[in-house]
């Protein structure tokens, strides 16, 4: 059975704990010793047997409905479990998704403004190309090689070609910023340049021609029109006019101009498949790959990419707060109920639920920012450079901006006469405060460090032995509170090692958050009234759900 029991020995009131697949023997004093037996986790449900010889007594056989009540109870922890790991990855690829997107629309911003400029330099080659074909159309002695006019014509000849070829190599450019060898050097180079877009993934050749934003699926189409004009019109644009030219020529005799007018063109063919076979030679053998310097170009800078988790960051994960006038406002809530929060945050920010609860995680705009503590006569008795102290006991790398902003949700809720909620955890209502406001922030050091201790609970001899005795074969899937079974037994062993004093101080210390003890104390100098609640009596919320 997945569960820890405690069994127990009635007469000589000795108590074992039994971990998954353990076993535990003890000495009978009399003929009718009786065994109980409890969860840890649930202390109500027991089971009991009268021993009247030695013998093996089995949970799931001698201690009547307690196997099947205990199983029944493990099921349903293990699927809330279940529930929670998949609406957590549910959230995680949604925020992931959101920043892709943004990320992507960064890349495709540049790769476009790479498109249209170099769309422009295509443009006016081409234009240079045509001027020359109607030119010599006009004036077949530009490019008479054989008479007086020969050194002219060659120079415009060999201009013409020069114009031609750099028109195709931008048309090489096009090509290369829609491959996929690209989009795989973006994907790498992305990837590398923040820790939150490790799994970014690219989507491929035609990134240029891509939708991106909402609404825009009508001007595909025409996008891929005019990427497919832009890359064919070069060698198109090149050869008609070479043939025009070479018509113009034959028409008058001109059959050795015909030959070199064409003859670049034939040449330019040799050497484009040649250079494709040594650039293929070249990437097999040094890794030579033309796809990097085009994806550098395209990747979003290092400003760009930090600017797209930040604005993911504020649509899906920061929230500040929203009050509305009539209604119940959540003023404080426990953060490690993780997809609670997020069913509070989607209603509050459809205007369902009123709160006035702050969060501002790392990566958000205003984390990591403090605030001073206003000097007016109500709060002299509180020192300090900023919040930090009287929340914290000391300056918090993650600030206390946020602070400010839930006080000032408090205010605007009770000045349009909002009742405030405050939510415990599940089982704990009304435990958890701080003795005042003044002293969170000592109580709040004297908790750190005494969990700072766990490093040295680790490696006791009762912590080693219960590893042994199977610990560690009990569940760690985090269910809806943020715990596992195995770390709450971790737990439970943690207090009984502690010593008396500072095991009473942290189990008193239960109910509330580290930052909730604050805020109620907070609500209570001020003196503002507020109502208890526990975290599944949110609307909307399912008791199964919350544990």
């Amino acid at each position: 059975m997945p569960a820890r029991e405690d069994q127990k020995s009635e007469q000589e009131e000795t108590i074992e704990v039994l971990y998954p697949s353990s076993r535990c023997s003890f000495a009978l004093s009399s003929p009718d010793t009786k065994v109980s037996v409890r969860l840890r986790d649930a202390p109500g449900l027991r089971g009991s047997c009268a021993v009247t010889a030695s013998r093996s007594l089995l949970l799931s056989q001698d201690f009547g409905d307690f196997s099947q009540k205990a199983a029944k109870l493990i099921r349903r922890e293990e699927a809330a479990a279940r529930k929670e790991s998949a609406l957590r990855r549910a959230r995680k690829q949604e925020i992931s998704q959101q920043l892709y997107e943004e990320v992507k629309r960064a890349a495709i911003r540049n790769q476009r403004k790479m498109f249209i400029c170099t769309s422009l330099i295509i443009s006016v080659l081409l234009g240079l190309i045509i001027f020359g074909t109607a030119a010599v159309h006009r004036d077949v002695q530009l490019l008479m090689f054989d008479g007086p006019q020969g050194p002219e014509a060659s120079g415009f000849a060999a201009a013409v070609v020069v114009v031609w070829c750099l028109a195709m190599g931008c048309v090489s450019v096009l090509r290369a910023a829609a491959d996929d060898a690209t989009a795989s050097q973006l994907q790498a180079a992305v990837r590398a340049a923040h820790p939150e877009l490790h799994s970014y993934e690219e989507q491929g050749a035609g990134i240029a021609v891509q939708v991106d934003f909402e609404n825009d699926s009508e001007n595909q189409d025409s996008r891929v029109w005019i990427f497919g004009i832009f890359y064919g019109a070069p060698p198109f644009v090149g050869f008609f006019c070479a043939y025009l030219i070479s018509s113009r020529l034959s028409e008058d005799g001109h059959t050795l101009a015909m030959l070199i007018i064409w003859s670049p063109a034939m040449v330019l063919v040799c050497f484009v498949l040649c250079s494709m076979c040594v650039n293929g030679l070249a990437k097999c053998r040094s890794g030579f790959d033309s796809a990097k310097a085009i994806s550098a170009m395209i990747q979003p800078a290092k400003e760009d990419l930090n600017q797209a988790v930040l604005q993911t960051n504020q649509r899906t994960i920061v929230f500040e707060g929203n009050v509305l006038p009539g209604r119940h406002t959540v003023s404080s809530w426990p953060g490690k109920y993780e997809s609670a929060w997020d069913s509070l945050v989607a209603g509050a920010r459809n205007d369902d639920i009123s709160a006035a609860v702050v969060f501002l995680p790392e990566g958000s705009e205003h984390f990591g920012l403090h605030d001073p503590i206003p000097s007016t006569m109500d709060l002299c008795d509180l020192s300090g450079g900023c919040w930090c102290v009287p929340l914290y006991g000391e300056p918090k790398p993650w600030g206390c901006r946020w602070w400010s902003r839930w006080i000032a949700n408090i205010e605007k809720a009770v000045q349009l006469g909002a009742t405030l909620e405050v939510y415990f955890f599940d089982g704990k209502k009304g435990q958890g405060k701080v003795a005042d406001f003044t002293a969170a922030g000592a109580e709040h050091l004297r908790r750190e460090q005494i969990f700072r201790r766990k490093a040295d609970f680790g490696k006791s001899e009762g912590f080693l032995r219960a590893l042994s005795d199977g610990l560690d074969h009990l569940s760690k899937e985090r269910g809806p509170d943020g715990s596992s079974p195995f770390s709450r037994e971790e737990h439970r062993l943690f207090l009984a090692w502690l010593p008396e004093e500072e095991r009473q101080f942290l189990d008193h210390s239960e109910g509330l958050g580290n930052s909730q003890k604050a805020e109620v104390a907070w609500l209570e100098r001020k003196g503002y009234h507020y109502l208890e609640k526990e975290v599944s009596e949110l609307a909307d919320s399912s008791p199964t759900a919350m544990g």
